[in-house]
Parts: C-alpha cells; sequence; structure tokens
C-alpha cells in the first residue's frame, strides 16, 4: 500500500470516529399527561403522540395513530361493574397507587385520540348459562389483539407494549382502570358530561357505520359489562351508562407503553404537531 493511500485511509477513518461521536445519541422520549388548566379546550391540556398505523381514510387508506398521553400509571383489568357510580378504589383517583417501580417505572398509558373503528363487542348471548363473560373471552378482545393489533404496529412497536391484565397488549379503557382518573383528566363519575371523555370518529369508523349523535361525537364502548347483555359506553357528550341494545360500536384504543424504549422523530408534542415516537434500537443494534 503506498503511502498515500494509507493517509487517506486515515483519515478518512479519523472523519468517521469525528461524526460518530458528535452525532446525537438515541434518547428516550419524555411522556407527560393531564395538564390541568393548561388550556380552554382538552386538546391544549394533554401531550399528542403518533405511534403504528391504522386505516384512517373512507377508503381503508392509512396513517399514523394520534394518541392522547394520559399519563403515568399501571394497567388494570376489566370488571363486572353492576351498581351505577360504582366507585373506583380511592388511589384510582389521582392515580397515588400506581406501582411505579422496578419495570412499570417508564409505563405510561395512551388513548387514541379518535373512535378508530367499529368492532363487534360479542355474540347476541354473552354466555349460554346468563353468568357475567370474561372480558378476555369477548369477541372485541380477540379481534383487537390478533388482526388489530397486527396491522397498527410492526414487531418492534409491540416490543415496547406492556400486557394488562386480561386484557392483552391492546384494548377498550376501563372505568376503573383510565375514564374514572382525575389525573387523567377525567371525572369519577358515571352520569356526568365530559369534554375530555367524548371523542368523535375518523372517517374510517364512519364508513363503517359509526353514527354522529351530537354534533361530530359518538358514543364508544368501554371493557367493562354490567351483567350478559349489557355493556358500560360512553355517550356523545362524554357520560357513562349502560347499553343492552347495542353489540357493535365505535371504539378507541388503549395501550401502556415504555417510554423508556421509545424516541422521538420530531414534532412538539401538540394536538396539531404530535410527536412521532419510534423504538429506540434493541440493545448490541
Amino acid at each position: 500500500m503506498s503511502k498515500n493511500a494509507f493517509s487517506l485511509r486515515t483519515r478518512a477513518l479519523a472523519a468517521y470516529l469525528v461524526l460518530l461521536f458528535l452525532a446525537p445519541a438515541a434518547r428516550a422520549v419524555t411522556l407527560s399527561g393531564y395538564r390541568e388548566g393548561a388550556g380552554n379546550t382538552p386538546q391544549e391540556c394533554y401531550q399528542y403522540v403518533t405511534f403504528g398505523r391504522y386505516p384512517y381514510e373512507r377508503d381503508g387508506s392509512q396513517a399514523p395513530v394520534l394518541w392522547r398521553v394520559l399519563g403515568p400509571g399501571t394497567p388494570e383489568k376489566a370488571d363486572v361493574i353492576d351498581a351505577v357510580n360504582e366507585p373506583p378504589r380511592s388511589w384510582k383517583k389521582t392515580g397515588n397507587g400506581d406501582d411505579l417501580s422496578g419495570d412499570n417505572a417508564d409505563l405510561v398509558c395512551l388513548m387514541t385520540e379518535y373512535i378508530v373503528d367499529v368492532l363487534l363487542y360479542n355474540g347476541e348471548k354473552d354466555t349460554a348459562d346468563g353468568t357475567p363473560l370474561d372480558y378476555e373471552n369477548t369477541a372485541v378482545y380477540r379481534t383487537l389483539n390478533t388482526q388489530v393489533l397486527a396491522t397498527l404496529f410492526t414487531s418492534e412497536e409491540k416490543a415496547v407494549l406492556c400486557e394488562m391484565p386480561d386484557r392483552g397488549l391492546l384494548a377498550l379503557p376501563t372505568r376503573r382502570g383510565e375514564l374514572f382518573r382525575t389525573d387523567y383528566g377525567f371525572p369519577p363519575e358515571d352520569f356526568t358530561e365530559s369534554r375530555t371523555r367524548r371523542a368523535t370518529g375518523t372517517p374510517w369508523a364512519f364508513a363503517g357505520g359509526l353514527k354522529r349523535i351530537n354534533g361530530p361525537y359518538s358514543w364508544y364502548f368501554t371493557a367493562d359489562w354490567r351483567r350478559p347483555g349489557f355493556r358500560w359506553i360512553v355517550g356523545d357528550n362524554g357520560h357513562i351508562s349502560v347499553s343492552g341494545a347495542d353489540r357493535v360500536g365505535g371504539v378507541r384504543f388503549v395501550c401502556y407503553v415504555h417510554a423508556a424504549s421509545l424516541k422521538s422523530e420530531g414534532g412538539t408534542g401538540t394536538f396539531e404537531d404530535p410527536i412521532r415516537l419510534s423504538p429506540l434500537p434493541a440493545a448490541g443494534e
């Protein structure tokens, strides 16, 4: 090898090492929750991210999914809740009882901003003997954790999700776990109108049969049920009530992510300019 060729290779290697040293290391994103009083609309009080892709347009064309960051927390299972206004566990009103230690230290709850689809909750007779049907045995559980999950996330994106007790990696919101939590911006009552709980649908959801009830707003399922054939739903004005007639309806997705395993690809976190999340490379990559 000539002296000049060796010199060129040495300088090229040195330049590469300088660039490698100066390149910003990928860092975990900071996700924050509900900020009471931060604005006059719900959209001004939450941080927003996009993560995964799902049908959005009426023709099924996909788009990045817009999620509302509810805040840090640990997931709860769906439940049979028979009494109206049955209170959640008192600590769930503020989240003080969340075990955010160890593997849970970086858990953050996300909920889709929109009603993103119309799905079958379960069959006409939830159970043959009349006993309540566990959520993990419902049709909507199976749909969310099979074909919807496969459409929504890549394998790398699924790796940052936390398994929810009896709800899988992707679920409907629960009253106790999410929709009653004041630190997530929701009132801890059923028949209370709530601007933070009400939602409108995507063009894909409306094409699938979602109905506008109050201006742009529609109702959607929770994961909870009252008795066979009766399900808790969130109404068009954000109140929570019971439906005994609807087996097919709107859905919003909930998932819990390990924020330490995610990075930002840009965006400021507002409704208009959400943070574009992607998984951090696995160790050794």
